[in-house]
């Protein structure tokens, strides 16, 4: 069971690290839309955000999980479950969508802030299930 304990926590923290970052960067499209959408929204800065803040959180989660994993000796292992984490973030991101529609770009920066809380969390106690013999 520990060795489970660990991953799943390493895992979980790599996620919410991606939904952090993710959550970040839409209050930045957010804010950049303004109150009155686009003529043609598929140009523009917040266009570009919004690539690069969901590319940057994948990416985030990837790192993080990797970093955490590092115990894990097998590359493979190790890698495969870093891909995993960042693919899992695309599943979590999708709790942005009912936080900005309940609340706004408000909304997303308390879910943004639980994410870290809860990566803080999950990475420390990965960080001490990796040091148990």
């Amino acid at each position: 069971m520990g060795p489970a304990r660990f991953v799943a926590s390493a895992m979980g923290a790599a996620v919410a690290v991606g939904l952090a970052v993710i959550s970040l960067a839409l209050i930045g499209v957010d804010r950049l839309r303004g109150a009155a959408p686009a003529a043609n929204p598929g140009e523009g800065p917040a266009l570009y955000l919004l690539m690069l803040g969901t590319v940057g959180g994948l990416l985030a989660a990837g790192v993080v999980a990797w970093w955490l994993l590092a115990p894990i000796l097998s590359l493979y292992r190790r890698g495969g479950l870093s891909i995993v984490s960042a693919f899992a973030t695309v599943l979590a991101m999708l709790l942005c969508i009912p936080a900005h529609q309940l609340a706004g770009w408000a909304g997303l920066a308390v879910l943004a802030a639980a994410a870290l809380v809860l990566a803080l969390v999950l990475g420390r106690w990965s960080r001490r299930l990796a040091m148990v013999p």
